[in-house]
């Protein structure tokens, strides 16, 4: 098994307290010597918002598409069941799994 380096920063763009619209994150994956991770999907991402805004709520991943760049790629995120955004910061944990290797970092939101 051998790591691989995750970077990620969150965006609000669509995403606001009272709505249920994405929260953007966007991941960089590479193995260690810095070689792209390709072809990563859904499965190989999960994201936990270990800190939310007061009344915040987990997520759900929608979407993982990949970016223009190789390794890169845009992962949304929803509030659970019929949840909306809550004012306030969210820090997420980012973690991606591609067999036998793995990584995890952490990003943040102000959700405003």
């Amino acid at each position: 098994m051998a790591g691989l380096n995750v970077a990620a920063l969150s965006e609000d763009t669509i995403a606001a307290p009272g709505n249920r619209n994405a929260n953007y994150i966007t991941v960089s994956v590479t193995k260690g010597d810095g070689t792209p991770v390709l072809g990563l999907a859904k499965p190989n991402f999960k994201v936990d918002p270990m800190i939310v805004g007061p009344g915040g709520a987990l997520v759900d991943i929608t979407r993982v598409a990949a970016g223009r760049l190789p390794g890169t790629y845009f992962v949304d995120v929803v509030p659970i069941r019929t949840e909306t955004w809550k004012a306030g910061t969210y820090i997420f944990a980012v973690a991606v799994e591609n067999t036998p290797d793995r990584g995890q970092t952490l990003t943040s939101v102000v959700m405003d």
